[in-house]
């Protein structure tokens, strides 16, 4: 009996030349999920790294070596910068040639706009923003049982997809990369032009943006800010003390609501999950959105005037205090 099929769709930050770190994160669920389908159904699943790019420098033994056991490349010049319709396009029409059971997308900016895009082409479904994975068996048949939080984060829901390919969109940061020794094998799937229908959209400008994951989504160490930062010059001072202290930075859904920072930094259920060693929340109530995002910190302290803050239920250490007077502090020590 041939292999099921999980497909990851890898995303390639092309300016840089490198694969974001949430395809290894996928490649190795995906790897776990295999490992489960063989010990608990006696069925083989085969994990397949999707790419699409015009021509990529990119090293695909990163891909293997972090999980992909077959390399499917999409190549075409309609892909040397990111078209939402050009890449859905190009992946509907693999998917109903090579028939994937599960497909998982990185819960980015680029997955959350690509995969409502192919699921509803497809006329199957699509969990979003999933926290956890596993198999189980349903009506005799296996089913991807995605988790993910709902009623705003105060309950977790478990959902299964009735049509194959179920696909899922995943955080970053929630499943970590695992390496692996796979010899892996390249396809190169050719695309018909005549696949492609004309695009609405229309590229004004590229502009390179700073490489943040290493220094957020898998930093060691966290400093976030909340809206009791109150300005935003008190957010750049604790943007100071990260660097003085060679720490990451991240916001609260309040700080960028209130302008203090961008919304790439924030964490919660409508931005990053992340799982440091360390969290240090500066003047952040503690709203279960922003909990559900940062919940898989190894130790987490938190830095509140408010003895009354829910962050002080989720946290290791309590630190009754105004967080701006404590920055003011910690930047006279560390910064001389």
């Amino acid at each position: 009996m041939a292999s099921k099929k999980i497909f990851v769709v890898c995303e390639y930050r092309k300016n840089q030349n490198i694969f974001r770190e949430v395809s290894f994160e996928l490649l190795s669920a995906a790897n776990s999920l295999s490992k489960q389908a063989k010990e608990e159904f006696n069925v083989d699943y085969k994990v397949y790294a999707i790419v699409l790019d015009s021509g990529i420098d990119a090293d695909f033994c990163q891909l293997s070596k972090y999980g992909a056991q077959e390399i499917i490349y999409l190549k075409n010049q309609k892909f040397s910068y990111y078209d939402c319709c050009y890449y859905s396009q190009a992946l509907v029409e693999l998917f109903k040639v090579k028939d994937p059971d599960i497909v998982l997308f990185g819960a980015t900016n680029t997955g959350r706009e690509l995969a409502p895009l192919v699921t509803s082409s497809l006329n199957t479904g699509l969990t979003a923003d999933c926290t956890a994975l596993s198999l189980v068996q349903n009506k005799g048949e296996i089913k991807l049982a995605a988790t993910r939080p709902t009623f705003g984060g105060v309950l977790m829901a478990t959902i299964l997809c009735k049509n194959n390919p179920q696909c899922a969109t995943v955080r970053e940061g929630v499943f970590k990369k695992n390496e692996f020794e796979y010899m892996t094998l390249t396809e190169e799937f050719p695309l018909s032009e005549s696949i492609f229908s004309r695009s609405p959209l229309k590229l004004l400008e590229f502009s390179p943006y700073e490489l943040r994951e290493s220094t957020f989504e898998n930093a060691k160490v966290i400093l976030c800010g909340g809206k009791g930062l109150k300005t935003r010059e008190n957010f750049e001072k604790l943007e100071k003390l990260a660097k003085l202290t060679g720490c990451a930075v991240a916001a609260s859904r309040g700080a960028v609501d209130k302008g203090f920072a961008p919304q790439e930094i924030q964490v919660g259920q409508t931005g990053k999950t992340v799982a440091p060693q360390v969290y240090v929340a500066f003047g952040v109530s503690g709203a279960i959105h922003h909990i559900s995002g940062m919940s898989a910190s190894k130790t987490v302290v938190a830095v509140n005037n408010d003895p009354n803050a829910p962050i002080f239920e989720n946290c290791d250490y309590k630190i009754v205090a105004d967080a701006v007077k404590i920055i003011d502090k910690l930047l006279e020590k560390f910064d001389n």
